[in-house]
């Protein structure tokens, strides 16, 4: 199995181009599953929202093992596949689409109209970056690019699933999704539990109560299951990812305002975290405050 090298990864998500559990039950005629990756896909969440004979699949991975192995999920359940709605920019999130669409050529593709010129100019840079890296066959040949999402909802066999409107997490604009008749909110990566965060791309003291402010809103909700972007597989899907997310992000605060190397910098994060999954998270994350270490 190739395991992709901490040298490797930081390289490419620096150089701006910028990585299995399934719980839950029913309520009403939908269910919706979570198929986490292990740590070759960055520990990734995907959710697929399952009617009596359709599903839906919320993001789609990151290397084509883990988005093979969900496919596979998907198919075994035995519904059509009917739309994919990708939440964010990110590679992990982007690049499983070929293997995805392969298995169920006729979904559709979607992503919100802010968010899809940023999955078209940076997916062809990920890939290439990530493929140069990494043996061939590890990563998708070829990038596939979602269409625009013309409405603020999905349906799945009557229900609606709402899409709504893109906030600032670990990247500027992320779309999370609410799930009405389950109660739940598919945070994306807006969320994290008991991994570390991405917080390359908040590097400010605005920016992380830009992040902030977005977890008050969806909390506000009131809804009681909340699917992380990352987690590992003994996770729990409830509110208590935004304690954890706070929790992390007060500290990365307090981190940028009280360190002033790359070596302190680090040590401050890796205090008290020292069982999180993703750990070159942090070294991004440090890369990105002290770029010449």
């Amino acid at each position: 199995m190739f395991l992709l090298d901490r040298r490797s990864f930081l390289k490419i998500m620096g150089a701006g181009v910028a990585a299995s559990a399934m719980p839950n039950a029913a309520l009403a005629s939908t269910s919706a599953d979570v198929f986490t990756a292990d740590g070759n896909g960055a520990f990734v969440d995907s959710v697929v929202v399952m009617g009596e004979h359709s599903a839906v699949l919320i993001d789609a991975q990151f290397d084509m093992g883990n988005a093979t192995r969900l496919a596979d999920t998907i198919a075994a359940t035995g519904r059509t596949l009917d739309t994919i709605l990708i939440t964010h920019k990110h590679p992990d999130h982007v690049l499983g689409l070929e293997a995805i669409k392969t298995r169920f050529p006729n979904a559709r593709i979607l992503a919100h109209p802010a968010i899809l010129p940023e999955i078209e100019k940076t997916a062809q840079a990920y890939l290439d970056a990530f493929n140069s890296a990494a043996p061939a066959g590890v990563f998708a040949r070829k990038v596939v690019l979602p269409e625009a999402l013309s409405a603020d909802h999905i349906l799945l066999e009557g229900e609606r699933i709402d899409v709504l409107e893109p906030m600032h997490g670990d990247t500027a604009q992320i779309t999370p999704v609410h799930i009405p008749s389950l109660d739940t909110i598919v945070a994306s990566d807006l969320l994290y539990s008991d991994t570390h965060l991405w917080v390359a791309e908040n590097t400010t003291p605005v920016l992380v109560d830009a992040w902030l402010a977005s977890l008050d809103q969806l909390e506000a909700m009131g809804a009681t299951t909340i699917i992380p972007g990352h987690r590992m597989d003994a996770s729990v899907n409830d509110t208590s990812g935004f304690a954890k997310t706070r929790a992390y992000l007060a500290q990365w605060k307090s981190a940028l305002d009280s360190t002033r190397d790359a070596a302190a910098l680090k040590a401050a994060m890796l205090t008290g975290n020292e069982n999180l999954g993703f750990a070159l998270a942090v070294d991004r994350a440090v890369a990105a405050v002290y770029p010449n270490g």
